[in-house]
């Protein structure tokens, strides 16, 4: 299986971050009606490569948006929470390499967030102390490029 960000197509890597720019600090459900379903996928995909970018570049930014992104397109399209949990692992692991406290950086992804239960999950998944690549799927692997993340076979 190849990484995430030669396996995950960022050609709407650009309608994502506008979608978050231009985002209010709070994210209300006026906000996040005013969005077509149809970015969750964008937003989710973004999601999964930030956390990826926010390891190579060891941003706390890119990942608290990456946290961000994730939320968002959760909000706008119901998941099943085994399969947001799996997408949150990347994001808490990268927080503990860049020596975040992975609470910290999703109370604030949880706290941006309409209330709800996608932000109570977010908001309890990284006070979780528990969380391992592996156990959620996932391997960290070196590319020519940098870090990056698989799914596990």
């Amino acid at each position: 299986m190849q990484p995430n960000l030669d396996r995950i197509p960022g050609k709407q890597d650009h309608l994502a971050a506008a979608i978050l720019t231009r985002a209010p600090r709070r994210l209300d459900q006026g906000f996040v009606g005013s969005l077509d379903p149809a970015v969750a996928v964008a937003l989710g995909r973004y999601g999964i490569r930030l956390a990826t970018l926010a390891l190579r570049k060891r941003s706390p930014e890119l990942l608290c948006r990456s946290v961000l992104a994730t939320g968002l397109a959760a909000c706008l399209e119901p998941a099943d929470f085994r399969d947001l949990m799996e997408g949150l692992a990347l994001p808490w692991c990268v927080a503990q390499q860049l020596d975040a406290s992975p609470a910290a950086v999703f109370t604030d992804g949880a706290d941006s967030l309409p209330d709800g239960p996608v932000a109570e999950l977010i908001r309890t998944f990284g006070a979780r102390t528990d969380i391992t690549l592996e156990a959620f799927g996932w391997e960290l692997v070196t590319t020519p490029d940098g870090p990056d993340f698989r799914p596990q076979r």
